[in-house]
């Protein structure tokens, strides 16, 4: 450069390239070359110190090493422990060891000791827990962990030491715990209670049944008692009285007419003796048939009907409407006794050919009725003043179960008794009908 300036002192007044002066048309070739050289050279060390594309170093080796680092760290840090444990106090206690604890049944508590095996220079905390028992972890800094009153079964204690601000390590000390159940906690005692109770309630049972059979038993040989009593002192009284009746109606001198006073009372005497003979009968009947127990009213009808069909010139039948439902058996005493009355009267004093006995099942209601062909009757104060009161019982007894008794009769066609009861005044829950005691229903 010095060299062009000292050899062209006079170029002035040129342009100005970089940090040369040329004066055109003056420069050779040559010279053209080496500023051309020179341009090149510099323009290449510029593009040399450009910074280089950006390339990122890869991570893996710097992951590899964190986690070595944090083994090491977890390594020298301290481990947990367990020392012991004593079941009476936390003060200089004689620790007891093993993998294993059993509690005796009643036990009133265990204190369980533990420690960290490496002792770092800050301060370390533990967690613990008994596994199946406490809910989550317990972080503390002390040593000693107290439980009191296990309930019977398997556990398992655990406990962690760490250095404060360092992640809990993997490494848990373990010990099992058994609590022993007492005898009334285990399953054996509650299968040896559910088989005596089993039993208790099965002797109960049984002497509930053996005592309802008692009262049954007592209360049929009364029964019996009674009417083996009244057959031998009030059937043969009435036999006795009925027979001497008859004798008297023979010494009256107009005992054939029916003009005499005294015939007429010794008649009507003898009316009202057969009247309360066949009562007495009837009931002596009720009292020793057993089978008279029966909450199915059409069952205790058809036996009753039965035994009026050995009058072989009269035709008696029996005809159920509606869906029956059982009824106390005092309710079918009463009923049936009706239908006896109604039909041993259309025997006796209605001279009929037919008898019909009808049963009918409503909603809220049942209706018997004794229909018969014979002659008719004037009810109004007939039957007290021939000295028949069974129209008086019928009614008493349609009374006592709250229904209402109608009689229907006209001369030439027939008679009817008709009896209605509500369900309400008569129904019983049906766990109370098997057990009822026969009774005569008075």
């Amino acid at each position: 450069m010095s060299l062009l300036w000292k050899k062209y002192p006079t170029c002035i007044g040129g342009t100005n390239y970089g940090a040369f002066y040329i004066v055109p048309g003056t420069i050779k070739p040559f010279w053209i070359f080496l500023l051309l050289v020179s341009s090149i050279f510099v323009l290449r060390a510029k593009a040399q110190i450009a910074p280089l594309p950006y390339a990122p170093v890869p991570s893996v080796v710097q992951d590899d090493r964190e986690p070595d680092a944090a083994k090491a760290s977890s390594a020298n840090g301290p481990r947990a422990f367990i020392r012991g444990w004593s079941f009476s106090t936390e003060i200089d206690p004689a620790l007891r060891h093993g993998n294993e604890v059993k509690l005796d049944s009643g036990h009133p508590e265990i204190i369980l000791f533990f420690d960290a095996a490496i002792r770092s220079e800050e301060s370390t905390e533990f967690r613990y827990r008994l596994y199946d028992y406490d809910l989550d972890w317990t972080v503390t800094r002390g040593r000693i962990a107290h439980y009191r009153r296990l309930t019977p079964g398997k556990y398992r204690f655990e406990v962690q030491a760490r250095t404060i601000g360092q992640p809990w390590p993997s490494a848990v000390a373990v010990l099992s715990i058994q609590q022993v159940p007492s005898f009334y906690q285990t399953w054996y005692f509650y299968l040896i209670l559910c088989l005596g109770l089993i039993a208790l309630a099965g002797q109960l049972l049984s002497q509930r049944d053996q005592l309802l059979k008692g009262q049954v038993a007592m209360v049929l040989e009364e029964r019996n008692r009674i009417a083996s009593d009244c057959h031998d002192t009030l059937m043969a009284g009435f036999a006795a009285i009925s027979w001497q009746l008859e004798a008297t109606a023979k010494l009256f001198p107009d005992a054939g007419t029916e003009s005499d006073p005294a015939a007429q009372s010794c008649e009507l005497a003898r009316s009202m003796v057969a009247h309360c003979q066949a009562e007495a009968r009837r009931i002596i009947w009720d009292l020793r048939d057993s089978q008279e127990v029966t909450n199915i009213l059409s069952q205790a009808l058809s036996r009753a009907v039965h035994a009026h069909r050995l009058h072989e010139h009269i035709e008696t039948t029996l005809n159920v409407e509606g869906d029956e439902i059982p009824i106390s058996p005092g309710a079918v005493h009463h009923l049936v006794c009706i239908g006896q009355e109604a039909v041993t009267n259309a025997i006796r004093h209605a001279d009929s050919s037919n008898i019909h006995v009808g049963l009918r099942y409503d909603n809220e209601s049942l209706r018997l009725t004794v229909r018969d062909n014979g002659r008719g009757f004037d009810i109004s104060g007939h039957a007290i003043r021939t000295g028949h009161f069974g129209i008086l019982v019928m009614e008493e007894r349609a009374r006592k179960l709250g229904g209402v008794l109608h009689i229907t009769s006209s001369a030439d066609l027939g008679t009817e008794v008709a009896v209605v009861v509500s369900f309400q005044a008569i129904h019983q829950p049906e766990h109370q009908q098997h057990f009822v005691v026969p009774w005569i229903g008075v």
